[in-house]
């Protein structure tokens, strides 16, 4: 889905809170738990799609905050750990009784918002499904951080699991187990298995399909990410349409319980969102494009502006357009590469000239006529009067 399209949506609420009598209210939880919404890499707005924002939640819930009967619906594949149990704790210390009803999905995080009901109910088709914390890891480490990331997931699991033994009365270790393998349970089996108090029937049956890279689920209508559930049961069919209908999903929290996507390759990436990566190609193609374009525009420039001192019609037209084009430094030193070899030529050639003409033979012509031993005897007669003088003057 673009980010085009994204702008054109409404910023709605997945989920809704209201009063349905003197005394009652009802809540509608129909998406993924995000600790904030999760905003667009490019503009920073914010991403539409079905986000149970926990502030904003926890916000609304206190205008029926007193009502004495709550019933909660419940259609979620989980998301942030922690916000799921800020809801489950706020939900659990509710002054009313609180009835919790699984409609279709209650996955990880959204599990433990589930098991605040005093009386938890789940219809024939939905599931439910528990697993443990899970981490994004994106760098380098040592053993340290490894170790330090380990003690941090066993926090996390700890406080999971102390919601789920508080609500099923089961064991710490059985409980434990049960998240370590993720297991799901359908309808009669949440009973069994003590993460439900009864099986209902709506008399609507719960519609599932997956997305054809199994990266997006939809139950009832509404789509969500899937990537993080792990060991999905398999007979859900798969829909072909799901992949254009369902909106991406992002990574938002680190101790996110089942909302987060894990893209390792491009690959994956291309297959999860094929028209954002599609948009991401074609821009990088457009900035390529212009960035030739103009390099090309200051290519021609640069040849046009010493073309005049280099005179050579055709050397210009080959370094412009040739097979090899040329920069105009290029063409500079192929110039001076030119006429550093018509220079040579033409020297070549007078010497050739010389050789041939005789010149070499030709004796140098006598000076104006005037004897050489003449001038001699003039130049020594001034020198011995010079002399002469210079002792008289020195004897006076």
């Amino acid at each position: 889905m673009s980010r085009a399209l994204f702008r054109g949506m409404n910023l709605t609420k997945a989920y809704n809170i209201s009063a349905v009598g003197d005394d009652a209210a009802e809540i509608t939880m129909y998406g993924e738990v995000v600790a904030t919404r999760p905003v667009d890499w490019w503009t920073g707005e914010p991403i539409p799609g079905n986000f149970i924002v926990v502030d904003e939640f926890l916000a609304d819930l206190e205008s029926i905050k007193d009502k004495s009967d709550i019933t909660v619906h419940i259609n979620s594949v989980g998301g942030d750990l922690y916000g799921g149990l800020s809801i489950y704790n706020r939900l659990k210390g509710l002054k009313g009784h609180v009835t919790t009803i699984v409609d279709g999905l209650a996955a990880s995080a959204a599990s433990l918002i589930f098991q605040a009901g005093n009386t938890r109910k789940v219809n024939s088709g939905s599931n439910v499904m528990i697993h443990g914390a899970s981490s994004f890891l994106y760098g380098f480490y040592n053993v340290q951080d490894l170790m330090s990331g380990k003690k941090t997931l066993e926090a996390h699991n700890k406080a999971a699991i102390n919601a789920y033994v508080e609500s099923t009365g089961r064991s710490a270790d059985e409980i434990k187990s049960l998240m370590e393998k993720t297991t799901w349970f359908a309808g009669q089996e949440a009973v069994d298995a003590s993460f439900a108090d009864e099986v209902i029937s709506t008399g609507d049956p719960v519609v599932m399909s997956m997305s054809p890279d199994r990266a997006y689920l939809m139950v009832n209508g509404v789509a969500m990410s899937a990537r993080s559930l792990g060991n999905i049961p398999q007979g859900i069919p798969v829909s072909n349409t799901l992949a254009s209908a369902a909106t991406p999903q992002v990574a938002l929290n680190k101790n996110n319980g089942g909302s987060k996507m894990e893209i390792k390759n491009v690959d994956e990436l291309r297959t999860a969102y094929p028209e954002f990566v599609a948009q991401i190609e074609a821009s990088v193609k457009a900035v390529a494009h212009a960035e030739g374009a103009a390099s090309e525009r200051a290519r021609i420039q640069g040849i046009e502006e010493i073309q005049n001192a280099i005179g050579n019609t055709d050397l210009i037209r080959d370094a412009k357009f040739g097979e090899q084009v040329m920069t105009a430094e290029q063409l500079a030193f192929k110039a001076m590469q030119a006429q550093a070899s018509i220079g040579a030529s033409v020297l070549n050639s007078l010497s050739e000239d010389a050789k041939t003409s005789g010149a070499n033979n030709v004796s140098a012509a006598p000076n104006s006529g005037i004897e050489s031993g003449a001038d001699d005897k003039a130049e020594e007669a001034a020198a011995i009067n010079m002399i002469v003088g210079n002792r008289k003057k020195e004897g006076n």
